[in-house]
């Protein structure tokens, strides 16, 4: 699933050719898109801004519109600047043509009508925007981890109130949005805490080490710096049976937690 610094990162694509810009034409080639009815309404609206919250991606328009969009497992955004979309356009959930962009705004791009696509998904939907106060989804979300205004200490305690395990708790959306399953065990590795620990049981700020403070400030970074990079850590994740990285006294385990049985890996050794 897209994790939220894989979300930052398309936001800051997509901002230069979409912010400011109108949206010349619009259409939904993929027959399964949820917006075929509706997409014509795109035509001619101007893109005000575009908003991350959490593992969501939200598209500000004029007129009060916005485009709703969560990519679940295997979507995507991406541009066109020229070169195609390196997938079938006769898959896109959402094809946008946009006015005419620089090429020193557009990555590697020549100056012309630039075209942006979503490809799969779970959700894409075209809202008011005064609707998504009121989503459901959104009105769940814990603090998001990426926020510039994140608050570090006011999350640990969300955390420390979660009743499920620390693994569980990471991924659970309604304490901290954001984080998906790879930062959830690469965060827990590299602050020595079992996944499989009750979250109620990290110590809290009174202790003489704050271990949800710490988690999520371990988090945070390592997600910050895979938006700059693009490159997440890869010390744990995917390396079940192999020595463990840091005590190379046991082999990295993994399994399922979870109801939705997410795969978790970790040190027997020295995550405790």
């Amino acid at each position: 699933m897209a994790e939220g610094d894989s979300l930052v990162r398309i936001a800051r694509r997509l901002e230069p050719v979409m912010s400011g810009r109108q949206i010349h034409s619009a259409s939904a080639p993929n027959p399964r898109s949820s917006l075929r009815a509706h997409v014509r309404r795109l035509e001619g609206r101007r893109v005000e801004r575009i908003e991350t919250r959490g593992k969501h991606l939200l598209i500000h328009l004029d007129e009060g519109l916005s485009l709703h969009s969560h990519l679940g497992m295997n979507g995507t955004w991406r541009v066109d600047d020229g070169r195609g979309f390196g997938k079938p356009e006769r898959s896109a959930w959402l094809l946008l043509g946009m006015g005419r962009v620089r090429a020193d705004e557009v990555t590697k791009g020549a100056s012309g009508t630039v075209r942006v696509a979503q490809f799969g998904g779970t959700t894409l939907r075209l809202v008011r925007t005064a609707e998504l106060a009121r989503d459901r989804r959104l009105a769940r979300l814990g603090p998001d981890i990426l926020a510039p205004d994140f608050d570090l200490g006011a999350a640990a305690t969300r955390l420390r109130s979660s009743p499920e395990e620390v693994g569980v708790a990471l991924l659970d959306q309604s304490v901290v949005c954001g984080i998906g399953n790879i930062f959830k065990s690469e965060a827990c590795f590299e602050a020595k805490i079992d996944p499989w620990r009750p979250a109620a049981s990290l110590a809290a700020a009174e202790a003489e080490v704050d271990e949800a403070t710490g988690l999520l400030e371990i988090a945070r970074h390592q997600m910050s710096k895979a938006v700059e990079t693009g490159r997440r850590p890869g010390r744990i994740y995917k390396k079940g049976g192999r020595p463990c990285p840091r005590c190379r006294r046991a082999k990295v385990r993994s399994r399922g937690q979870g109801d939705d049985n997410r795969a978790t890996y970790w040190c027997p050794h020295c995550q405790i």
